[in-house]
């Protein structure tokens, strides 16, 4: 009964709890009924779908130590636990976490079975219907200001953003650039709008005046494809090109009067549910989430011409 309920008051309905526990509305209605006749008290109100004044009260009272009981549960079952349904941007799981997450699986040997789902998407997860356990994705710093009441958010990588574009587009036709200023001239490759590019150039002392895309891209693995097939430059950073750096497929562009200012934009961020924050699994996760990137960042470096 009291689960029920808790997953009542923490999606908003008794069809979406019945989703969440993989049980009929009528079920979870019948367990619902059965808690208020135990109570003496009208826990929901079947007209607006949400619980009573009463119910709300109860429901802050108790939801914790639901969360302690499923997380203690999750921890007995062990091995027989489903694995860790994680959505993620497109372009870090493409570049970074598809290829070390063999490294999380070393780390847990006592389960069987996967421990990660990994949904690669760019359209962020609904905590609220369970859709996901965590969410890896990059935010600019003002759409990280505002996190619902119902979640927790962790800073995983603030990295520093900088210029790239194919070989054949630096060299062959554009040359190196002289002075700071000479980007200004060269087509710079958008995603969803010119706002990050606008910013970052003011952020290095220029104009914030972006040259006419010939295409919006929508997301950054998109974008770069654009950038190594020579359309123009792309903004980026190291989790999404340092491979492409190291073949020799992108280039950093920059300039000859000086390096750029190291500029960071936003930063990745590891988010979940509230209650689920310290479920043993999901810990584990942001733990060695937090392990692998610094691994990462001890071993990356900017180019001697690039770094201040």
């Amino acid at each position: 009964m009291l689960r029920a309920f808790d997953r009542v008051g923490r999606l908003g309905g008794i069809r979406k709890a019945a989703h969440s526990l993989q049980i009929s509305h009528a079920i979870v209605s019948r367990h619902m009924a059965a808690l208020e006749t135990f109570l003496g008290v009208t826990l929901y109100n079947r007209r607006t779908g949400e619980l009573t004044e009463a119910g709300r009260r109860y429901h802050a009272r108790i939801s914790a130590a639901i969360s302690d009981m499923e997380a203690a549960t999750s921890a007995v079952k062990g091995a027989h636990a489903r694995p860790l349904t994680i959505w993620c941007s497109a372009g870090f799981s493409l570049h970074w976490l598809a290829q070390r997450l063999p490294d999380f699986r070393t780390g847990a040997r006592e389960r069987s079975g996967p421990l990660v789902d990994l949904h690669s998407t760019d359209t962020e997860p609904s905590f609220r219907h369970d859709e996901a356990d965590g969410d890896i994705r990059y935010l600019f710093d003002d759409d990280a200001k505002t996190l619902p009441d119902d979640m927790r958010a962790e800073e995983i990588a603030r990295p520093v953003v900088f210029p790239v574009a194919a070989p054949s587009f630096r060299i062959g036709r554009h040359g190196a650039l002289r002075q700071r200023k000479d980007i200004l001239d060269l087509p710079m490759i958008q995603e969803r709008s010119d706002a990050e590019w606008a910013n970052w150039l003011s952020l290095q002392g220029l104009s914030p005046k972006v040259s006419q895309p010939v295409a919006r891209y929508g997301q950054a693995h998109l974008a770069l494809v654009a950038a190594r097939s020579g359309q123009g430059v792309a903004l980026a950073n190291h989790y999404l090109v340092a491979d492409d750096l190291a073949s020799g497929r992108l280039v950093m562009l920059s300039p000859d009067d000086g390096p750029w200012e190291p500029v960071r934009l936003g930063a990745y961020y590891f988010r979940c549910s509230r209650p689920r924050w310290n479920e043993p699994l999901v810990a584990r996760f942001r733990r060695w989430l937090h392990k692998a990137v610094a691994e990462d960042e001890q071993a990356w470096s900017l180019p001697d011409d690039a770094a201040t």
